[in-house]
């Protein structure tokens, strides 16, 4: 899973066997080691219980919980990716947004793509 985060916007990116993985549980995570006790963990997990997409910072923890029917969608249909808006204090807005990875359309040397989905504009689809 990747992450991506840039002034108030965060953003993941799942490759095939994490959009499986989260369908399956329910959560999907990662982490950014800091040496050997210390860690930024950074989740994607489906919540029953949420109206809405939200996201949470406690501790080493970054998640975005999105409710079961938006987690549904995205995961049993070819729906790219979904998004949310979390807004807190006067311009504290925080953007989320959260895609299914696909391949690059210029393989890069040293990345293994065999995980990722396969980019429609490589067969000019339109998404």
């Amino acid at each position: 899973m990747k992450l991506r985060i840039k002034g108030n916007s965060i953003r993941l990116r799942l490759t095939q066997s994490e959009v499986a993985e989260f369908a399956r549980a329910g959560r999907v995570s990662d982490q950014l080691q800091f040496g050997p006790e210390r860690a930024l963990v950074y989740a994607l997990i489906r919540d029953a219980s949420a109206a809405s997409i939200a996201a949470r910072y406690a501790g080493d923890e970054l998640s975005v919980v999105v409710p079961l029917e938006t987690a549904r969608t995205w995961t049993e249909t070819e729906q790219v990716g979904f998004r949310g808006e979390i807004t807190g204090a006067p311009d504290a807005t925080v953007q989320i947004l959260v895609e299914k990875d696909f391949q690059c359309l210029v393989p890069r040397p040293g990345e293994d793509e065999g995980d990722h989905y396969a980019n429609p504009l490589a067969t000019g689809k339109q998404i």
